[in-house]
Formats: C-alpha cells, sequence, structure tokens
C-alpha cells in the first residue's frame, strides 16, 4: 500500500496507530500502519524493506481533516501532509 492509498483508509485507523513509510517520502512511497510504540531511531524492516517513522496516525487524520481533505486523497495534499511532517512536526 502506498502513503496516499493509506491516508484514504484514515477514518478507519486507531489513535494509537503510527505511521510507518519507506524514504524517500512520496505519495507512492510504500507505508504501513503500526500499534506497536513508535521508534522514531531507526527503521523498522518489513519483508526487507526499512520503513522509517513518518507521523502519529491522529496527528495526520488531524492535519487532513482541518484541511477538508476529501476521503479520497489526492497527490496535492499528501504532498502538503509529506511538507508538514518534515517541517512542523
Amino acid at each position: 500500500m502506498n502513503l496516499r492509498e493509506l491516508l484514504r483508509s484514515r477514518r478507519e485507523w486507531l489513535d494509537d496507530q503510527t505511521i510507518y513509510v519507506v524514504e524517500p517520502w512520496t505519495s507512492e512511497a510504500e507505508a504501513f500502519l503500526s500499534s506497536e510504540s513508535p521508534d522514531k531511531n531507526g527503521p523498522i524492516f518489513v519483508s526487507g524493506k526499512p520503513y522509517v517513522y513518518f507521523l502519529e496516525g491522529f496527528i495526520a487524520r488531524d492535519f487532513l481533516d482541518d484541511l477538508d481533505a476529501p476521503d479520497d486523497v489526492g497527490e496535492v495534499v499528501c504532498d502538503r501532509l509529506i511538507r508538514y511532517t518534515i517541517d512542523d512536526a
């Protein structure tokens, strides 16, 4: 699942879930949600791929809701979340 697809399912997320994404971060980068405590220090390897901490799920959901982003998140909105994660989170 890529980041944009993951964001489309945000209404189903639990508040304690964390987003991990393969670098470089783009809307097409592979992503997954984890209920494990966030590990901000190193990647989590899944099927041999390194996924790095991206953002707490509830923060991403709140950011998208504040933008009034549709459930069908597009690339522009996804890019805004990536920029927020890099610059402000």
